[in-house]
Formats: structure tokens, C-alpha cells, sequence
């Protein structure tokens, strides 16, 4: 049997643990084609959450596009995804989208030859356009446009839509605010995973996108249902566990699903031969999976400053101190806080820390306190 706890690409089906209340949440929303903003912390199974939604949708009847904002570096590249994935998702059929791009203003129809000599219509925003932002603007009329005339509802889902400021800043948010709020065909989820940013997209009341719709947060599974889910796996694999057992692994994985599927991956893998899951092993997974990935943290571990590495190996130890506190510099004998704040900066921009809502810093990758104890001890 294969390993059922699938971590590092899109889950689906069966492999996808719970998040039933909130597919049923978007479900509904969507089919009253409102407009989501979902926000969620990194690695708490966001894409995939978006990926089983569009399946569930799409038997529903639904039409549905995903955009990527990471995979677009200008407004030139996403007007012509967002035109051609609209488009698509509504006719398939290649004639006829190449009829339909020919009408438009600021998109030109391309059509490409496949291996198997197979014709496939895309859109290019037309060589001789400067400002791209009427073609995205054009794009999404037209989509509105197509999903009245077929008939069906369209949902578009745009992620990692907190990258949108690396566009053109608020006059694209405004131009999109204004169209967004024309469209009754195309239902909207725009999500994002740099919360802060996020938040201040829409919660200031300066911002375009002040209450235009709905905030949806994406918390922890309910580790009840996600024990389940996991035990039930357990024992299709014929493994012996006790079920309370199964709770430590919520504790080591900090309740964040990516590192849950990871350290249950592992856990599968380690017991595959004697089908019996220990305590012991349980405790051993971090460990495990941080001597796994040393050389990714090595090279992180090279790139800090001596003082950094000061100050990880203080935080290693306490995951939920505070940095500034007398008592901490003091135990530590690290500071002043002014050296502690640039090394917390950089820490931040080089992707080894994030710092949370409430404030605290803390490792990007949850493993990673366990290579630094590791490295410690095997200094001594």
C-alpha cells in the first residue's frame, strides 16, 4: 500500500484531510458568486483547500479559472492568463476562441501546434500596447461577458493575491474594485498567505478593497477530525497505534497541516516494516525529518552572522520568548535590542523567521529548531 500522507504538491480526493466545514463555507459562497478573501498562514494547506474546492465546484456545474499572481511578474502577463483560463474554462472548443479573442480590443489571439499536431488558442495583450492595465481590465469584461451568454457560473480564484502590490500599488486596486463590483456572473476568492498584508488590503478604510467582500481566515484542522483521519489511514495499513498517541504529533507539528502530513509521511515510512507505531517513534519524526533536510538548513545556517546564529540558537530553545525582554538577553547574553532588531530583520528577509499577528518570531520551517539542537549536541 502507498504512503497515504501526501505533503509538497496538491492533495486531492481521499489523500485530503477534512476541511469539510470549510469547502461547504466557499461552496455556498460561491454559489451565490460572492467575492472571499481567504487568508492563511503558509503551509496550512490553503492550495489545496482552493484545488479540491474547484473539483467539488466544477461537479456542481460550475466553470472555474486559478491564477497564480507568484507565476505572473507583470500586468501585461496576468491579463493574458486571465483572459485565456477565463475563456477557457467557458468554451473549449479552439475555433471559437479564437473567434471570440479576434474581438477583442487590447488582445490578440495566438494559436500554437502541439507535438501531436493538435491547435491551441491563447491571447497575447497586443505588441503595441504600453499601459496594460486596460487589457486585464478588458479581459475581465469580457469574461463577465461570456459567462452570461454560456449561461454558467464562473468562479475565478486569483492566490497569493497579497503579491497584487508588486503591480502598480493602488491604481490597480482601485481599476479592479471598480470592475469587480460590475460582475454578477463570476463569483471571486482572493487569497492570500502574507496575512498583514492581507489585512491591510482590507480592513483600511483608505484601501480599494475595503469591505467588498467577505474575510475568511484559514485556522487549524480540528485535531479531533484530523486524529481520525489519520488513524483511519493507520489502520487500512494494517499498523498497530494507540489512537491518544496520535495527539503528540499535533504537539510536534505546531498544528500546521504541511508539517502533520510530513511528519506522518515519516512515521509511515519508519514503521513500514514492523507496522508498529511507539511513543518513541513518534518523539523521534522531528528529528528525523531535520536530519532529512540538513542541507537545506545548512545553507540557511551559512548565511547568518555569528549574532544570528546567537539569537536562532536562543530561539530554538524558546519558541515563544520575547526577544527584547531583559530576561532573555540577560539568560542568552545577547543585545542590545537595537542589534537584536536588525538581526530579527534580516533573519525575516532571508525566509528563516516570520514574524505572526500577535507579534512573535517564529521558525519558518517548524523542523528547523530540531537541526539546530541536533548540530548543538553533535558539537560537544
Amino acid at each position: 500500500m502507498e504512503n497515504p500522507f501526501k505533503y509538497g504538491a496538491i492533495v486531492r480526493g481521499p489523500y485530503f484531510a477534512d476541511r469539510t466545514e470549510e469547502l461547504a463555507e466557499l461552496v455556498g459562497e460561491m454559489n451565490n458568486l460572492t467575492r472571499v478573501f481567504l487568508i492563511s498562514p503558509r503551509r496550512f494547506g490553503k492550495t489545496c483547500l482552493l484545488f479540491n474546492l474547484m473539483d467539488k465546484l466544477r461537479d456542481l456545474g460550475f466553470a472555474t479559472a486559478y491564477l497564480d499572481l507568484n507565476a505572473y511578474p507583470d500586468v501585461r502577463s496576468l491579463a493574458a492568463a486571465l483572459t485565456h483560463l477565463t475563456s477557457k474554462a467557458l468554451e473549449s472548443n479552439t475555433d471559437k476562441l479564437t473567434k471570440i479573442f479576434s474581438r477583442l480590443q487590447w488582445l490578440r489571439p495566438k494559436i500554437s501546434v502541439g507535438h501531436d499536431g493538435s491547435l491551441t488558442a491563447t491571447v497575447d495583450v497586443a505588441a503595441e500596447v504600453k499601459d496594460a492595465l486596460p487589457a486585464l481590465l478588458e479581459g475581465m469584461q469580457h469574461a463577465e461577458r461570456l459567462a452570461r451568454k454560456r449561461g454558467k457560473k464562473l468562479v475565478v480564484v486569483i492566490d497569493e493575491f497579497s503579491d497584487l502590490p508588486k503591480y502598480d500599488g493602488q491604481t490597480l486596486e482601485k481599476a479592479l474594485r471598480a470592475e469587480l463590483q460590475q460582475h454578477d456572473h463570476i463569483g471571486y476568492i482572493l487569497s492570500g498567505s502574507e496575512q498583514s498584508v492581507m489585512l491591510s488590503m482590507i480592513r483600511d478604510s483608505k484601501r480599494a478593497f475595503y469591505k467588498l467582500g467577505r474575510i475568511m481566515a484559514l485556522g487549524p484542522i480540528d485535531r479531533r477530525v484530523y486524529a481520525d483521519f489519520i488513524y483511519n489511514w493507520l489502520q487500512k495499513g494494517a499498523y498497530e497505534v494507540e489512537r491518544q498517541e496520535l495527539e503528540k504529533i499535533f504537539e510536534l507539528g505546531r498544528d500546521v497541516p504541511h508539517n502533520i502530513q510530513r511528519l506522518c509521511h515519516t512515521m509511515w515510512e519508519l514503521a513500514r516494516e514492523t507496522r508498529e507505531i511507539t511513543p518513541s517513534l513518534i518523539e523521534e519524526l522531528p528529528v528525523v525529518i531535520a536530519q532529512q533536510d540538513s542541507p537545506h538548513f545548512e545553507l540557511l545556517w551559512q548565511a547568518a552572522s555569528q549574532q544570528q546564529k546567537i539569537l536562532l540558537i536562543a530561539l530554538s530553545k524558546e519558541p515563544d520568548a520575547k526577544p527584547f525582554s531583559g530576561e532573555f538577553q540577560l539568560t542568552y547574553g545577547i543585545g542590545p535590542s537595537s542589534s537584536i532588531k536588525a538581526s530579527l530583520d534580516s533573519l525575516t528577509r532571508k525566509g528563516i523567521l516570520f514574524k505572526d499577528l500577535g507579534g512573535s518570531y517564529q521558525f519558518s520551517d517548524t523542523f528547523m529548531p530540531y537541526w539546530i539542537s541536533y548540530l548543538k549536541q553533535a558539537e560537544k
